[in-house]
C-alpha cells in the first residue's frame, strides 16, 4: 500500500514538474531578465538573479499551499477555487500563445556596475521580480487544488519549484551569454510559446472539468 501510494506521488510529481518546465521555458519576465544579464555581463553576471528568481519562485509556491490549506474543507470554496485558477491559467495560456517575442536591448535598468557586483541586490531583484509574476502562482494553485490535493506531495512540490527555477535560471544564463544562442532562442520563440500555451491550456480545463460535471 505504501508502495502504490509512493509510486503515485512520483508519477503527480513527475508531471508537475513537466508541466513547470512548460512554463519557464515560456519567455516571460524571469527569462528575459536573466537573459539581459547574462547578454549584458556574462554568465556569472546572471548568478545573482538565477539565486533570487528561485527563492521567490519557491515562496510563492509555498504561500500558495498555506493558502489552499488555510481554507481546506470547504467544497464550494474548491469549486470557485477551481474556476478562479482555471480561468486564470486559460487566460495565461491565450496571453502566451499571442505573445511577442521580447527584445533585449543594449541597455537595461539593471546594469549599473555597482548594481552588477552586489550580490544582494541581485537576489532581491530577482527575488521581487518573481514574486509579481503570477503564472507560477497560478500553476501551483491549480495543481495544489486539483492533482496533488490530499497527497503528501505537496512539500516535494514546492521544492522542486524552487529547484527547477534555479537550474532552468541557469541554464537560460548559459544560452544567453552566446549570442548564437541568443539568435537561436528567439528565432524558434513562437512555437515554444504554442506549446507552452497549449499545456497551460489543457491544465486549465482539467482543473474545470469537475465544476462543469458537478
Amino acid at each position: 500500500m505504501m508502495l502504490e501510494a509512493t509510486t503515485l506521488s512520483s508519477a503527480l510529481l513527475l508531471k508537475f514538474a513537466l508541466g513547470y518546465f512548460a512554463i519557464l521555458a515560456t519567455p516571460g519576465p524571469n527569462m528575459l531578465t536573466i537573459g539581459t544579464m547574462a547578454a549584458l555581463r556574462g554568465f556569472r553576471g546572471a548568478l545573482p538573479f538565477c539565486l533570487g528568481i528561485a527563492l521567490g519562485a519557491g515562496l510563492v509556491a509555498g504561500a500558495t499551499s498555506l493558502l489552499l490549506e488555510a481554507f481546506a474543507g470547504s467544497h464550494e470554496l474548491e469549486m470557485v477555487g477551481r474556476v478562479v485558477a482555471g480561468t486564470l491559467l486559460t487566460a495565461l495560456a491565450f496571453r502566451i500563445i499571442c505573445a511577442r517575442a521580447p527584445r533585449l536591448s543594449n541597455q537595461s535598468r539593471f546594469s549599473e556596475p555597482q548594481m552588477l557586483n552586489n550580490w544582494i541586490v541581485g537576489i532581491g531583484t530577482g527575488f521581487f521580480i518573481a514574486l509579481t509574476n503570477p503564472v507560477t502562482a497560478a500553476y501551483c494553485f491549480a495543481q495544489f487544488i486539483g492533482p496533488l490535493a490530499q497527497t503528501n506531495a505537496v512539500p516535494w512540490a514546492i521544492l522542486l519549484v524552487a529547484t527547477q527555477a534555479w537550474l532552468f535560471g541557469l541554464l537560460t544564463a548559459v544560452l544567453f551569454a552566446h549570442p548564437f544562442m541568443r539568435h537561436v532562442a528567439f528565432s524558434y520563440h513562437r512555437p515554444v510559446c504554442a506549446l507552452s500555451g497549449m499545456v497551460l491550456m489543457s491544465l486549465g480545463f482539467l482543473l474545470l472539468l469537475p465544476v462543469v460535471l458537478a
